[in-house]
């Protein structure tokens, strides 16, 4: 407590009190220690020019907030509709968003200005959503959408920043609307490779769309994972969709009165945003149709003995290789390389096996492959590569400290070495065997075994393969090792019988039984491996329901990645041998009966194949027999893929509720 000049006391510390309180209130914000996250998006209060605004003239467009903000990939999430030939600016300060429009506005023409949710509120980032702009350089608004999802055929995860975009070809009276002196419908869907869209929208992360100010009509509907940004299908690497019949416009953008804005103190009643149905019917299966480029993607030395090349697309055959010599004379690759290729010979390594060449600091690699040129056709190309010996360096020895006492030392000691042993002895380098998924063996597999090299000789005589009889016994078995027709380091184990469920075998490796084609020998070695029992398996039977076609069921995992297949037989898929666990079911309509889902056709417009994902998770347990019943046509197919196996999924608003959800629980309140 202090005195003042005229007497009054005053006290200190309630003061001090009240301005902790008001400094810790402040700091509050958006503090889970203080109170909830902020989870309020900001608040359009003005915008120039207002909502549904007509004969504007000025292609600026000005977003003021009731709060700071920021803007999140707003490039990325922005559609201008008709789309821009030039890409707009847009830039945040403080509360207001503008939008630069550098290409010249339309006569007579409704513009839309959607911003997804790319504007959020700067302290927790929570996102405006749905945020659009709808004014008219003409005397009227046109004010319908078109809504929908866009979905990859294959396996039904949403598509991402793709654009949705239509082509008007009858008013709604009926009249033909032209395009380049024909009518727009007789174009087809040729109208798509020529001409950019006429309106469009973009997909989010939900993969929904919205195509905003339409007129009254009919219109031709496509999705495109747009390349170049040109609004039209002309590069054969994009992802395309497109909608088997013709579309309306039906649902209005919601009204928003013309004087609801008039100051800057005015406040937005209603952001301007369309209403799309609860469950929109339009749903476009997004595909490439297989017309990929074919180029060369990289071409390595990762170590001397290697070269690894890698192409844009799979190719049918591989490429001709040779060595170039300095007197540019060419020797042909096919005995001093061995090939190991994937199954669709886009990812190729080669083993050099020759020592002139993996020797050499450098290689003049002629390759010969498949090159897809400007005008989409495929040509063989020939390139010379030169390949480097990758640089290899000792480990640092301690440096001396700036006395040269430490190196003294290290060479005294290095002669006494000399001395004791005047002849060093260089450790030999052994290959190595290991089998491919691992040592427990599902019934019916035969175990498989990867050398560290391909091998340059087998001594079978010096390899037994054995079973066990009891915990000490062994007894030899007739067997067969059966060489990979791709993978020149993989071999196959024939036993002869068969091998049993519940049986433990071995494979007894004597020592230099085989060697690499450097000459490194094997060391002795045992790999003992087991196969299942019938009860360690669970077993399915999934009863498919309104499905006559030719079919086919694949069983997935958490990362939606095949584990086991099964042809849909009788209205029936079974499942034997099936691992304990966590499932999902996805079937292919096979129409070609091809064995493999197939993409769809533009120019013969043919959708790619459908396909279903059960919408329940398949718990199976060791021992058990599951019986599920399916009926694929019954589910929406937006509801059909669980979140549990979709891949591409939004993270921000899980994350964010998670955030009071933690709150909330600490606080025993939840």
């Amino acid at each position: 407590m202090f005195n003042t000049k005229k007497g009054h006391k005053l006290h200190l510390l309630p003061l001090l009190a009240g301005l902790l309180a008001v400094v810790a209130g402040c700091a509050s914000i958006g503090n889970p220690g203080g109170g909830l996250y902020d989870e309020t998006p900001p608040v359009l209060r003005q915008s120039e020019p207002s909502e549904g605004a007509t004969k504007v003239t000025k292609p600026r467009i000005t977003l003021r907030f009731d709060e700071n903000i920021k803007l999140n990939n707003a490039m990325e999430k922005l559609t201008v509709s008709p789309p821009q030939e030039k890409a707009p600016i847009i830039k945040s300060n403080a509360k207001t968003v503008t939008i630069e429009l550098l290409d010249s506005l339309r006569p007579n023409t409704t513009y839309s200005i959607d911003l997804g949710d790319a504007v959020q509120d700067n302290n927790e980032g929570n996102p405006l959503e749905s945020l659009s702009i709808l004014f008219s350089t003409g005397d009227h608004i046109d004010s319908l959408q078109i809504s929908g999802y866009m979905l990859n055929a294959a396996d039904l995860e949403p598509i991402t920043g793709a654009f949705v975009g239509i082509y008007k070809i009858r008013e709604a009276d009926g009249t033909p609307v032209m395009a380049d002196s024909v009518t727009a419908e007789s174009l087809g869907d040729s109208i798509f490779f020529s001409q950019s869209f006429m309106r469009s929208g973009k997909t989010d992360e939900y993969g929904a769309f919205r195509i905003l100010g339409c007129s009254p009509g009919i219109y031709r509907l496509y999705g495109l994972k747009d390349g170049n940004t040109n609004y039209r299908y002309d590069l054969i690497t994009e992802d395309i969709a497109f909608c088997d019949t013709l579309v309306s416009p039906s649902v209005p953008v919601r009204p928003v009165p013309a004087d609801t804005l008039t100051s800057e103190s005015d406040t937005l009643s209603q952001t301007p945003q369309a209403t799309a149905p609860e469950t929109p019917s339009l749903v476009l299966l997004s595909f490439n149709e297989g017309k990929l480029n074919r180029y060369l993607d990289d071409c390595a030395r990762p170590d001397s003995v290697h070269i690894n090349i890698r192409f844009a697309a799979r190719n049918d055959s591989l490429p001709q290789l040779s060595f170039m010599l300095p007197d540019s004379t060419l020797i042909a690759a096919d005995s001093i390389l061995i090939a190991e290729p994937n199954r669709t010979c886009d990812s190729l390594s080669y083993w050099i096996r020759d020592s002139i060449y993996y020797s050499a600091d450098t290689l003049a690699l002629v390759m010969t492959y498949a090159f897809t040129d400007t005008t989409g056709f495929d040509i063989m190309r020939t390139d010379t590569i030169n390949l480097y010996k990758p640089q290899t360096f000792k480990a640092a020895d301690d440096s001396d400290n700036g006395n040269g006492k430490k190196k003294g030392k290290r060479r005294k000691k290095k002669d006494a070495d000399a001395e004791e042993d005047s002849v060093k002895v260089i450790p030999t380098t052994f290959m190595t065997l290991r089998m491919l998924g691992g040592t427990n063996l599902d019934i019916g597999h035969k175990p498989v075994i990867e050398a560290s090299a391909p091998l340059g000789d087998i001594n079978l005589e010096a390899i037994r393969l054995e079973r066990q009889q009891n915990d000490t016994l062994w007894t030899g078995m007739p067997f067969r090792w059966e060489a990979d027709s791709i993978h020149p380091r993989r071999f196959t184990i024939i036993a002869d019988p068969h091998f049993s469920p519940g049986e433990s075998y071995r494979l007894d490796i004597d020592s230099a039984a085989m060697h690499n084609i450097y000459g490194h020998p094997i060391d002795k070695q045992k790999i003992t491996f087991k196969e299942k029992r019938q009860e360690d398996y669970a077993h399915l039977l999934i009863n498919i329901e309104g499905i006559s076609e030719h079919a086919y069921v694949e069983l997935l995992d958490k990362s939606d990645k095949p584990v086991q297949r099964a042809e849909v037989v009788g209205n029936q898929a079974k499942f034997v041998h099936v691992n304990a666990g966590t499932y999902y079911a996805r079937l292919v309509i096979d129409s070609n009966n091809n064995g493999r889902f197939d993409a769809g056709n533009l120019e013969s417009h043919i959708q790619p194949e459908t396909v279903y994902y059960l919408n329940v998770e398949l718990q199976l347990r060791a021992n058990w027999s599951v019986s599920q019943t399916w009926a694929p046509k019954s589910v929406p197919l937006l509801e059909q893929k669980l979140d549990a196996v979709k891949q591409n999924k939004p993270k921000e608003k899980k994350e964010r509720k998670s955030k009071n959800e933690e709150y909330l629980r600490k606080l025993g309140k939840l």
